[in-house]
């Protein structure tokens, strides 16, 4: 019964490290500056760079539900003030294919967040149920959770490699997977959205994700080595001193 919570925990903390590593990337506001920056996203939409950043402001809070929708977000555009339809202004995200595919990557999210809240408060379970038992909670934590991060690095490791060798055919196939039609597949002569964030925006996010998760989880594994390392040789010594 131990080691089933102790894994059970295991579990539910890679799901939140998972989750998490995902989260803060896509909503991290000095990401984007930097790569609006270093991109010239502005320049090339021919846009303000402090309007720009307020329309990603706008996008991310209607991704996590603080927005009903994406109309009336106001910008001027190659000289042409976009705002509100029913003043007569063309929307600036007006393109069909980007509301309907923003409107599946926001159902996304909403997925993510429970999944995240889900293993969250199962990991307080899970927790507070081994400290009930009085189990050596710490102990069978550390153990069962470097086997299971070490076990998913090794695999992320294989796809990160995957990924590397062609990213634009792994973007593909990420999309085909999660996305029932093919709205995604949008047209920079028509779209605002693929020109905010362009295919080399989705590879440096995608090299962020990777690096805040596998980063989190050696420090994670690192400690929980050290720690069983040092009950290990307590006991060792504790057993040489009996014997």
């Amino acid at each position: 019964m131990r080691y089933v919570l102790g894994y059970a925990a295991a579990l539910f903390l890679l799901v939140l490290i998972f989750c998490q590593s995902i989260i803060i990337p896509t909503f991290f506001m000095p990401f984007f500056r930097w790569q609006y920056t270093r991109l010239e996203i502005a320049q090339n939409i021919d846009i303000d760079f402090d309007e720009l950043m307020h329309v990603t402001v706008e996008l991310l809070d209607y991704m996590r539900g603080r927005r009903e929708n994406l109309q009336g977000i106001r910008a001027t555009v190659a000289g042409v003030e976009r705002g509100p339809a029913e003043e007569g202004l063309e929307e600036f995200f007006s393109c069909r294919e980007e509301i309907i595919h923003m409107e599946d990557v926001r159902v996304l999210y909403d997925i993510l967040f429970i999944v995240r809240n889900v293993a969250f408060w199962g990991l307080g379970a899970v927790v507070l149920a081994m400290v009930l038992l009085r189990y050596k909670v710490i102990y069978f934590l550390a153990r069962c959770t470097r086997e299971v991060l070490a076990g998913f690095l090794g695999l992320a490791l294989l796809l990160v490699g995957i990924v590397a060798m062609d990213f634009d055919r792994a973007f593909e196939v990420f999309h085909l997977i999660l996305f029932d039609n093919d709205y995604w597949i949008l047209h920079p002569a028509r779209s605002l959205l693929i020109n905010m964030v362009p295919i080399q925006f989705f590879i440096d996010i995608a090299i962020f994700i990777a690096a805040l998760m596998g980063g989190v989880m050696l420090v994670l594994i690192a400690l929980a080595s050290v720690y069983l390392a040092r009950i290990k040789r307590k006991e060792q010594l504790s057993f040489g001193g009996r014997r």
